[in-house]
């Protein structure tokens, strides 16, 4: 697990620079604690900051070549299957000299070329040069576990793990702020890949290979998409037992894959059944007890401490837990600056936090990730159920109750009915795909047109903030709207928010976070289980659940489901009302040519009053001006002065 960088000059006879990529190797220096290579072929320079986890000698550091040299590659992440990968390469001729996995892929490109990316088992982002052909190949794994940032300007194409690594390259364009990305961002949470909150910048979807020579256009290429076709037999008690078993054996293999490492691992464990099933996996086989870490709140609502330990108490677990204090807020500069765009996901707080808990101990930690998207875990994934029934309700009704039900002020309190009853009824009127965009949705339209500068609406008013959702629901083969949202949810909400998230909060800490429920292999297999098995009469994760029946306390299978929410409702009556006040509605905020300060102000003091919950809206501005001072600003008084 490490951090990428490169710079390739569209001049092909301009010869490449060590010192703008060491600027961007600098800005990742938290990825790779253990050790920094820079190499510089033509008009290519590749960098990488080295988190050793696999081969820790120094015949594994990079930037890494084949026999000839005329093959280079920077990696980030790891290549389960690299063994089996290794020994053919071998048999065939090719002569390697490390022991770790990245040395595969240069000898993979000169037999495979791009399509090499199909024998990979693992999550990936991947730089190599072809010193022979000029060519610039980065590729991204199939779910998107691995970021990778580019942008394409007329002196050069550049590319990092993080947008920061890009900003801090002094021969690079200063920043800009991309209107229609935080237009996106105020409705979502986060920005949508492919798009930057940086004009010009991109990021490379999941499961894509970008090929490029200097002067030319680069050319994008999925080169992955699974099917909901051909669905397992479903159609008798003894299949369904059979599908449970199957299950069981697919997610042991994924786990085992993961347990390769040369330094120490573990896992996050909260109180829900993914991460539980995945503790219970380790426990089988490992030889000695697995480190589990577990992240909680002095708020009884939000805290699964209690049921993380009886996980950790059936399997025998070496168990560490601590607990997030309300003055957590003071690690959001921190926070945003390492996230590099606008992040209102406040669950990074305790992820943060509980991967910093975890790197005490452990290099590997391991995480229940996905098992939401592929088994329906959301509520949002039973109400398409509910949404059948509500459509027979004469339309009249319907409005009248929903005018009616949007009148009532919902309260700052976690899992609020009336909130979820608002979610629901939102967009009803839609279409299947805008419907479930809608309960999607951080901040609904009709706030978010409250809350935009006169100016900034104008720029931004063509673009329908479903639009990202709208694009993932249409480009699947799934039969039913049902597994359309399944799917969405795992190309969209996956990638962009969950496993940012954790990749973000775990590699700043030198922390490699390894989600065996996104073993392509798994994933395959999971899209096939038919959907009535994955949820049903609204009961989520039905065939989970019936494995985690054979493993996890009753409890656990018994307590709602929580998430990693964070107690923001309570932050924003405290801790976090002078900080909005210094900066959000501070007379020098940045955040005033996109935002009506005293709409954000109206939100707050109705917060205050306990007259509504805007709990979610609050922490999206406060994200957002924070990330105009703390990123956005730095970078633009680092930029070097234009000619």
């Amino acid at each position: 697990m490490c951090g990428i960088a490169g710079l390739v000059w569209q001049d092909p006879d301009r010869p490449g620079e060590a010192g703008p990529v060491r600027a961007m190797l600098r800005a990742l220096a938290h990825r790779g604690p253990d050790g920094e290579g820079v190499e510089v072929q033509g008009p290519a320079a590749l960098g990488h900051r080295r988190l050793s986890v696999i081969d820790l000698t120094p015949a594994a550091a990079q930037p890494l070549a084949n026999e000839d040299g005329a093959v280079w590659v920077t990696f980030n992440g790891e290549i389960y299957n690299f063994q089996t990968l290794r020994e053919g390469l071998l048999a065939r001729g090719h002569r390697l000299r490390s022991r770790g996995d990245t040395e595969v892929l240069v000898h993979l490109w000169e037999e495979r070329g791009p399509e090499l990316v199909h024998a990979l088992h693992g999550m990936f982002a991947l730089a190599i040069w072809d010193t022979r052909t000029r060519t610039l190949f980065l590729a991204r794994d199939r779910a998107g576990k691995k970021p990778l940032h580019y942008r394409v300007d007329p002196d050069a194409l550049r590319f990092a793990s993080e947008p920061s690594a890009l900003l801090a390259d002094p021969t690079a364009p200063p920043p800009a702020p991309d209107p229609e990305a935080l237009h996106l961002y105020l409705h979502l949470g986060y920005v949508p890949s492919p798009r930057s909150a940086f004009q010009g910048a991109r990021k490379l979807p999941p499961a894509h290979w970008l090929t490029w020579r200097p002067g030319e256009p680069p050319r994008l290429t999925r080169w992955w998409r699974p099917s909901f076709r051909d669905p397992h037999d479903a159609s008798t008690r003894a299949a369904r037992a059979g599908l449970v078993d199957e299950l069981e054996a697919r997610l042991r293999e994924s786990v085992r894959r993961r347990l390769i490492s040369d330094v120490p691992l573990g896992a996050f464990l909260s109180g829900g059944i993914d991460s539980g099933l995945i503790v219970s996996t380790m426990a089988g086989l490992l030889p000695e007890p697995v480190r589990t870490f577990t992240i909680g709140f002095g708020e009884a609502a939000y805290d699964e401490r209690a049921l993380a330990r009886q996980v950790a108490r059936r399997w025998g677990t070496a168990h560490h837990e601590r607990v997030v204090p309300a003055d957590a807020v003071a690690l959001l500069p921190t926070l945003v600056r390492h996230y590099g765009e606008p992040f209102a996901d406040s669950s990074a707080v305790p992820t943060w936090r509980v991967a910093e808990m975890a790197r005490e101990q452990v290099t590997v930690a391991l995480s229940g990730d996905a098992g939401d998207e592929l088994f329906g875990g959301y509520l949002r994934h039973s109400a398409n159920e509910a949404a059948r029934a509500w459509v027979r309700v004469p339309r009249p009704a319907r409005l009248l109750l929903h005018a009616l039900v949007e009148r009532l002020p919902h309260r700052p309190r976690p899992h609020d009915p009336l909130r979820y009853a608002k979610r629901f009824l939102r967009g009803f009127e839609q279409d299947a795909a805008g419907r479930n965009a809608a309960w999607g949705l951080v901040i609904k339209p009709e706030t978010a047109r409250a809350l935009y500068a006169p100016g900034f609406a104008a720029q931004v008013s063509h673009l329908d903030p479903s639009e990202p959702y709208r694009e993932r629901w249409g480009e699947s083969d799934a039969a039913t709207d049902d597994e359309r949202a399944l799917w969405a949810d795992f190309a969209l909400y996956l990638p962009d928010d969950i496993l940012v998230k954790v990749d973000i909060a775990s590699m700043a800490h030198g922390l490699e976070a390894r989600a065996p429920f996104l073993d392509h292999e798994l994933v395959e297999w999971a899209l096939r289980v038919p959907f009535a098995l994955k949820v049903r009469w609204g009961q989520r994760k039905r065939l989970l659940r019936q494995l985690a029946a054979r493993r996890l306390p009753p409890e656990v299978l018994k307590a709602p489901k929580r998430g990693f929410a964070v107690p923001l409702d309570a932050w924003f009556r405290g801790p976090l009302v002078p900080l909005l006040r210094e900066t959000v509605l501070a007379p020098d905020a940045r955040l005033r040519e996109v935002l009506d300060q005293r709409a954000i102000e109206g939100l707050l003091e109705q917060h205050l009053a306990r007259r509504w919950d805007w709990q979610h809206e609050l922490w999206s501005v406060l994200v957002l001006e924070t990330w105009f001072r703390e990123v956005v600003e730095r970078a633009r008084v680092a930029a070097p002065a234009s000619p």
